[in-house]
């Protein structure tokens, strides 16, 4: 915990300090080729080190020594006012090794030595090959440095996933890298032991992929007075297939502080937007819909189509930061992505997870065709439900000195015709007809609770066609993730709470 405090105050505990451990990230790679690329990242602190990263497969005797590049990242304090404590400077650097070569279904070792002390050893494994069956992790909104994380992130690791896809909102309040040294590294990356109090270091054994939520880029943008904001693009890659940069990524200002964003970033930027990857038998699509830009674009849906009409994998998911369909009263009228139901739909898409809205919700499987044009409520006004009593996660934002919170648009309401498979219950009748929709929100971050039976009694009154009665299961007390196992013919869901309890259980069958 010490260096991590001395790195919040731009101070370096000694030469060559490794401020973040060793972990995984996938490459560029999407599908799934004879080989598999990875790439081990570390930060440590500015003063230079001489690294080098080894690595053999299983019952390999034989090293290969990976390429090593670094990236500077040097930020300026940002202004703070009293009774706030001044920041400083921050320098980092970033090293960023390529694992080649490796076969899939495999497991291997890699080792960190600066000179020719070891200072990390991990094992992991690469991607499963598509007739293996697979356990992963979908979950959201995530590190705000309260005491839920943590939980979340100990019963993470104690189910042993081989990845986790984080459903956007990484790091509160503004997704600086403060904020990651401050709350998220410490959780899932750092713990010397695992525990429910300290988390557990799971990283550097398994790929974390990033979802761009709002809080990682819209809620702080990048300025000079948030000169580190959009940090998920230094610390996070992706395999590089999205449609690129276009007004749906998130826009970076034409400025020399822009300019050095992109060239910090490199690659990582705009590909953590839209990218898709093949682990198993599943097929993965990621979407920007919650970190700036217009998720709407005509060329998101074109890109859309095309991916996954190009997937030949068992199953297809979609992973994205706001809820297509759910039905707290938070975030309710964000509702553009319900346009994108009939590209799912033509092209084999079994489900879609979303966070954004801090609980758990399961729909029942359906399919929905979007009507033309606006969708104007009965009132002719915003829908009106129960008020959150809970605090606003935003408002930390304020207190950190924010100078723009989270854009306040316009509610972007979307009817249609609903068609819901009443028969499929996910323990007997395990076929779905059409899609279930997902939102696993509950990682770390302020619950959103309320009265449920007010809203549901209120929203078909207000919304009419705008709203049907999908919802299958709604969790909203307490904190949880989504675990999945996954083979060719059969997807199972458990969702499981901050206490290691199962609080929902679903099965889809091919």
């Amino acid at each position: 915990m010490l260096r991590h405090l001395l790195c919040f105050l731009g101070v370096s505990a000694s030469a060559q300090t490794l401020l973040v451990q060793p972990y995984l990230q996938p490459s560029s790679q999407s599908g799934l080729e004879a080989t598999d690329e990875i790439k081990i990242l570390w930060v440590t602190d500015a003063t230079p080190g001489n690294y080098r990263l080894e690595y053999a497969a299983k019952n390999t005797t034989t090293l290969a020594r990976a390429d090593v590049e670094v990236t500077p990242l040097d930020f300026a304090a940002a202004p703070t006012k009293p009774p706030a404590k001044p920041e400083a400077e921050q320098h980092y650097r970033r090293y960023t090794a390529t694992l080649t070569g490796l076969p899939l279904d495999t497991e291997f070792t890699y080792t960190l030595k600066l000179g020719d002390k070891v200072v990390a050893q991990n094992t992991a494994h690469t991607r499963a090959s598509a007739h293996q069956p697979i356990r992963f992790v979908m979950v959201g909104d995530l590190a705000n440095g309260k005491a839920d994380q943590y939980a979340i992130a100990y019963h993470i690791h104690e189910t042993k996933p081989q990845f986790m896809v984080m459903l956007g909102d990484i790091v509160y309040p503004s997704g600086r890298a403060y904020h990651y040294m401050k709350y998220f590294w410490n959780t899932y990356n750092e713990a010397e032991a695992p525990s429910e109090k300290l988390g557990a270091a799971m990283m550097g054994k398994i790929p974390f992929y990033a979802v761009l939520g709002n809080h990682d880029t819209t809620v702080g943008k990048l300025s000079p007075t948030l000169p580190d904001a959009y940090s998920v693009f230094y610390f996070f890659n992706a395999p590089q297939n999205g449609p690129g940069e276009g007004a749906w990524t998130t826009p970076v200002p034409p400025t020399t502080q822009g300019e050095k964003f992109r060239h910090d970033a490199g690659a990582h930027y705009p590909a953590l937007a839209h990218y898709s990857f093949d682990f198993g038998p599943a097929h993965i699509v990621v979407i920007n819909n919650g970190g700036g830009g217009k998720p709407d674009d005509p060329a998101v849906a074109a890109w859309l189509e095309k991916d996954l009409k190009a997937s030949h994998q068992p199953w297809k998911f979609v992973s994205m930061h706001v809820p297509m369909f759910e039905i707290t009263p938070q975030h309710y009228g964000e509702q553009k992505g319900r346009r994108w139901a009939p590209i799912f739909e033509a092209c084999g898409v079994d489900a879609v997870f979303a966070g954004h809205v801090h609980n758990y919700q399961r729909s029942k499987p359906f399919t929905f065709a979007p009507t033309p044009g606006p969708a104007p409520l009965k009132s002719g006004v915003p829908l009106e439900l129960p008020k959150e009593k809970e605090k606003d996660p935003d408002k930390e934002a304020k207190d950190e000195h924010v100078t723009k919170d989270t854009p306040k648009e316009a509610p972007t309401y979307v009817n249609g015709v609903f068609k819901i498979d009443e028969a499929f219950d996910g323990e007997k009748n395990t076929h779905a007809h059409g899609i279930v929709y997902f939102v696993s929100g509950g990682g770390g971050a302020t619950l959103y609770k309320g009265n449920i039976e007010k809203v549901l009694s209120k929203l078909p009154v207000e919304v009419k066609a705008n709203y049907a009665p999908f919802n299958a299961k709604y969790v909203d007390g307490i904190h949880s993730f989504t675990l999945i196992d996954l083979s060719k013919k059969r997807f199972e869901l458990r969702q499981i709470d901050q206490q290691g309890q199962q609080i929902d259980h679903v099965v889809l069958e091919k």
